[in-house]
């Protein structure tokens, strides 16, 4: 009997990581959900908010976070081990966790009407106007913003953007494909 409750514990802790990824995952998807209908009601209705962020979802950032203090527990305690590479993954894990939470935690877009403010992930701001924006460049779920022809910066697909995307869309601002521009960029090239 007890070698099945210890069988039992053994596969109930196996399972728990699936079970809290799947969690999480599901979480977002609410929060997405509710957001979505939301900006439906918003939509019927004709309100069109002039006052918003766009940002990463915030269990992304507490993910990271935890990610953060797991990986450098994890670093510090295997640097007893005797092998040198077991503190080096976990090194390079919490870098990674570091880096995506500051990131996660700094960038940010403050739309105000038609003033922007893009905060990138080291704390500079620079203000713009949509009138500014020549064109947008989507690449793999994530969209590039360029001003002047010089990129200004990108919104990672794991970012909500529909709302900027419709602000977009509402000023008539160009939105192109990636691939299509670099087809393009070579047959230039060939000619």
């Amino acid at each position: 009997m007890n070698e099945f409750i210890q069988m039992c514990l053994e596969m109930v802790l196996q399972a728990s990581p699936i079970v809290a990824v799947l969690a999480v995952l599901g979480y977002i998807a609410k929060v997405q959900k509710r957001r979505g209908e939301k900006r439906e009601k918003e939509k019927k209705k004709g309100i069109i908010r002039k006052k918003y962020v766009v940002k990463t979802e915030k269990i992304m950032t507490i993910i990271f976070v935890l990610g953060i203090f797991f990986s450098g527990g994890c670093a510090i305690a295997s640097a007893l081990a005797k092998e040198i590479w077991v503190p080096i993954v976990f090194g390079i894990a919490f870098i990674g966790f570091l880096l995506g939470s500051l990131n996660m935690i700094m960038w940010k877009l403050e739309i105000n009407d038609d003033e922007i403010t893009w905060r990138s992930t080291f704390g500079k701001k620079r203000t713009f106007h949509f009138g500014d924006i020549t064109y947008c460049e989507r690449k793999k779920g994530s969209m590039r913003v360029y001003v002047n022809g010089k990129k200004l910066f990108t919104i990672d697909s794991n970012i909500d953007k529909e709302e900027f995307m419709e602000d977009v869309e509402r000023r008539r601002i160009p939105v192109k494909s990636y691939y299509a521009n670099q087809l393009k960029k070579k047959m230039m090239k060939r000619r």
